[in-house]
């Protein structure tokens, strides 16, 4: 009697870790798809080979006067190795090779680093260039 139960336990035991490799691997694959499409731009358009003007004056007109907005930096998320990459990982490579990254810094917030810092990523699409989503 007691080698049926020690059979039944290990069989339990082998059943109920199957059960869970099964359920993780079901839902890792579904769980990363959902990670990507959530917050991410569809339909942006190629970006021409002068985007960081246009992707710039767009980050401009996306903060308010009052926070005394000046373009600190720009460049394509590709050549980006800060911020960059951020787009690619949520969004994936097509995403990333259409988004220029802006850093802005926010004059009216300084001296504080943090408040004062903003950077965000900028597409291009048919009705123009606008930002899709404030990385900091």
């Amino acid at each position: 009697m007691a080698r049926e139960s020690t059979a039944v336990r290990r069989l339990l035991v082998v059943a109920v870790a199957v059960l869970a490799v099964i359920t993780v691997t079901a839902v890792a694959p579904a769980s990363r798809a959902h990670h990507r499409s959530r917050g991410c731009p569809h339909h942006m358009l190629p970006l021409p080979a002068n985007a960081i003007g246009p992707a710039s004056a767009a980050a401009l007109r996306a903060t308010r006067p009052s926070e005394r907005p000046r373009v600190v930096s720009a460049a394509l998320a590709p050549d980006d190795r800060g911020r960059g990459p951020e787009a690619k990982f949520d969004c994936g490579a097509r995403v990333w090779r259409r988004t220029v990254v802006v850093y802005i810094s926010l004059r009216a917030f300084l001296p504080s680093a943090s408040l004062s810092e903003r950077v965000v990523f900028v597409g291009r699409f048919k009705s123009g260039y606008r930002v899709w989503q404030v990385v900091h």
